[in-house]
Parts: C-alpha cells; sequence; structure tokens
C-alpha cells in the first residue's frame, strides 16, 4: 500500500495545547484602532450594513456569491465579519481558505483540508469519529511539529481525479453537519493559474455536487472573476449571485474615524479627514495606513503632521515603486506616470493627453494601456482610467 494512503493511530494523535477551536476573529484587543492586516471584530471594522444585508439575503435563501473588489478595499475583512456575526448567531458553520499563495490543485487541497481541521477537527478528548472518518477516506497522513502543535498534511500525488474524490470527501463530511456550512474561498481567480488543467470545472463539480452546503467566491482581480462568472463558455457561468465592493463612503468613515480617536482621548477633524479621504481615493487599507499613523502620534492633528505622514509613506515604499519601472517599457511606464499626474483620465487616447505628457501617437498609447490595463495596474470605471494602487499612483504623481 503506498504511503500517501495510509492513516495510522500516531498520525492522528494531537498534542494537548491542540484541544482550543480555532475562530475566524482574534479575542484580544488592538493597541491601534486601524488595522493594517486582517480582521479583528465588529468595533474595528467600518461600515459595510448594505453588503453584510446581502451577502445574508443571499445565504439565507441558499444563493451562492461571488464578491469582487480592487484590491485593498476590504472584502475579505468584509468576508469575515459576515462569517463572525453569522456563527454567533448560530445560522452557519464557516470555513474560510484563502487561495493567494497557491499555484496547484494540490496546495489549493491542502489549505481547504487544513480549514477543515481546524474548524470541525478538534474536540475537547479529541478527534471526533466524523473526522477521523474523513481523514481516511482522503487518504492524507496527519501529522504535528512537536514543537508548535501545528498540524502537517502528506498528500499523495495530485491529479484532476484524486483531487475531484477528495473534494467528494470533504463535501460529503460537511453536507452531513446538522448546520448549514459556508465555504469562502478568497482569491479564487487564482485558480485559473493553476499547472493543472480543469480546475474551474472541478471546483464548479464540487459546488454543484453539494447544494446544501454554500459557497462564497472571492477575488481581486476584477478582470478575472467578471470573465469566469460572466462569459458563457466557462464552468462557472450564471452560477452565483454577483456583490461588487465599493469605496466606504467619505460621510461613514468620518465618524468611524472620529470615534476610535475621540475612544483614545484624541482630536481629528472632518476636514482632516476629509483631505485624507481624497489623497486616498477611498481606498480601505490606504485610509487605515494613514489613520494608523496618525493615530500613533503625540503631535496635534493638523495638515502638517498629515503633510509629513504622506512623505513618509510614500519614501518608505519609493524603492519598491521604482522597481516596477524594470517591468514594463519606457512607454508603458510614461503613460502610467501620465495617468497618475491626472489622477482620472477619460480618454487617455485623446491628442490634448498625448501632448500634453509627450507620449507619442495615439496607437503607442494605446498599446502600453492595454498592457496596464491587462495587468490591471491601471484600472477604468465610468468615469475614466487611473492607477489601480492608490500609494504608487501618489508616488508616481511626485516624478
Amino acid at each position: 500500500m503506498h504511503s500517501e494512503h495510509l492513516v495510522t493511530k500516531t498520525s492522528l494523535r494531537r498534542p494537548r495545547n491542540q484541544n482550543k477551536k480555532t475562530y475566524l476573529w482574534a479575542v484580544k484587543a488592538p493597541k491601534n484602532p486601524f488595522l493594517l492586516l486582517g480582521y479583528h471584530s465588529k468595533e474595528y471594522f467600518c461600515d459595510r450594513e448594505s453588503e453584510l444585508e446581502k451577502l445574508a439575503e443571499h445565504i439565507d435563501n441558499e444563493r451562492n456569491v461571488m464578491l469582487y473588489a480592487w484590491r485593498r478595499m476590504g472584502k475579505s475583512a468584509l468576508i469575515k465579519q459576515f462569517l463572525q456575526e453569522a456563527e454567533k448567531e448560530k445560522k452557519l458553520e464557516a470555513i474560510y481558505v484563502d487561495l493567494v499563495a497557491t499555484n496547484s490543485i494540490e496546495q489549493a487541497n491542502e489549505l481547504l483540508i487544513k480549514a477543515v481541521y481546524e474548524r470541525f477537527g478538534k474536540t475537547s478528548t479529541g478527534f471526533s469519529s466524523a473526522f477521523q472518518k474523513l481523514i481516511g477516506s482522503l487518504g492524507v497522513i496527519l501529522t504535528f511539529d512537536p514543537t508548535t502543535g501545528f498540524p502537517a498534511f502528506e498528500i499523495g500525488a495530485s491529479s484532476i481525479a484524486k483531487s475531484q474524490e477528495s473534494l467528494n470527501s470533504i463535501g460529503k463530511f460537511l453536507q452531513n453537519r446538522k448546520t448549514t456550512v459556508v465555504i469562502a474561498i478568497d482569491e479564487f481567480q487564482q485558480i485559473t493559474k493553476f499547472k493543472e488543467p480543469g480546475a474551474e470545472g472541478m471546483f464548479r463539480t464540487f459546488m454543484q455536487s453539494y447544494p446544501g452546503i454554500r459557497f462564497i467566491f472571492s477575488g481581486s482581480h476584477r478582470q478575472m472573476m467578471t470573465s469566469m462568472f460572466l462569459e458563457k463558455n466557462r464552468p462557472f457561468y450564471r452560477s452565483c449571485q454577483l456583490i461588487s465592493l465599493d469605496a466606504i463612503p467619505l460621510e461613514l468613515y468620518t465618524p468611524f474615524i472620529q470615534n476610535h480617536f475621540q475612544a483614545a482621548e484624541k482630536t481629528i477633524s472632518a476636514e482632516l479627514i476629509a483631505e485624507i479621504y481624497s489623497w486616498c481615493k477611498g481606498q480601505t487599507y490606504a485610509v487605515q495606513l494613514v489613520c494608523n499613523l496618525l493615530f500613533g502620534t503625540n503631535e496635534p492633528l493638523n495638515t502638517e503632521v498629515l503633510r509629513i505622514i504622506k512623505s513618509e509613506i510614500l519614501q518608505q515604499d519609493a524603492p519598491l515603486f521604482a522597481a516596477y519601472a524594470n517591468l514594463m517599457s519606457q512607454t508603458q511606464w510614461n503613460v502610467l506616470k501620465a495617468i497618475a499626474k491626472e489622477g482620472l483620465v477619460t480618454n487617455p487616447m485623446s491628442r490634448e493627453f498625448g501632448s500634453k505628457h509627450k507620449l507619442g501617437a495615439a496607437s503607442t498609447v494605446n498599446s502600453a494601456l492595454k498592457m496596464l490595463v491587462e495587468k490591471e495596474i491601471v484600472v477604468a470605471n465610468d468615469e475614466g482610467y487611473f492607477v489601480h494602487e492608490t500609494l504608487f499612483g501618489n508616488w508616481l504623481a511626485t516624478l
């Protein structure tokens, strides 16, 4: 018998410090309320009430969801906020997986198995019989690091057939839960880059085969995500309800920011928040970063302090931003700088825009812009074209 199909009693032992259930949220209050990484709790989460209501309505009515947004707009935090509240109300049991660092079906499966283990594999007395049966059916070996106590899974050679078999075992296990299970898969567009073909079809079959499980697919590459779910020849065509995540409005962000400053006996004016919001173009991460740094200073908050903070942010990331020039042609770099300097460009192929920034013929600009849009370095909305990464765009505008 091959080693990847062996599951021994030793492999199912768990260190004593591994008998607490792992949740999707933290418990220790942060020192700085403007979080830059991860998700903590509702107290540190701004608004998104309408999106939360949409998610709840879709899931309650047994619809699967595709959530898409530009990077750093807070989609992961939104999903975790929804899952936390729903779990507290005992409406569902949640599994969250982020595929951003995966490049194969095998890696995706391993993450999903680990997530199932973290959520359902731990009990006060050891492993449940149902979970042990699941591990056996998956043909994996579960071991624990003797120092950290963290689990490790040994998975055999990957193939579409074996991966589908593995997903079927997971699906049967989750569908037999008394409470509805929601699987949230973040950065789902990553499966289009897997080295094995057929990943989209495999996950679509997984979703179809277990109608008792709800799915939330989310991604930060809007073009890839919309193509996956809206193109007729793709497996996920029209299979989910779509939710697009836009910037949190300034009128909602202002009281959220002021309340956290006031709780720490600090003061920040609505005018200064409006200046922050404008500079960050409403991008959640950028707003959080500026507020995080302002919260950490002991200086009275005014436009001069904000100017210094903004300068420090751009200087800190300047080497990284400058390196992007080596990844594109001179024309592409020039077009990118020109769009950044304008902030928003309605018609980048116009004679006025090309002449002002000395970009050459419209066909040359069009060719460069095509690559920038394809890579989502530049993106477009109903108003025009702009640099996707706000801080990068602000740095380019200074050149």
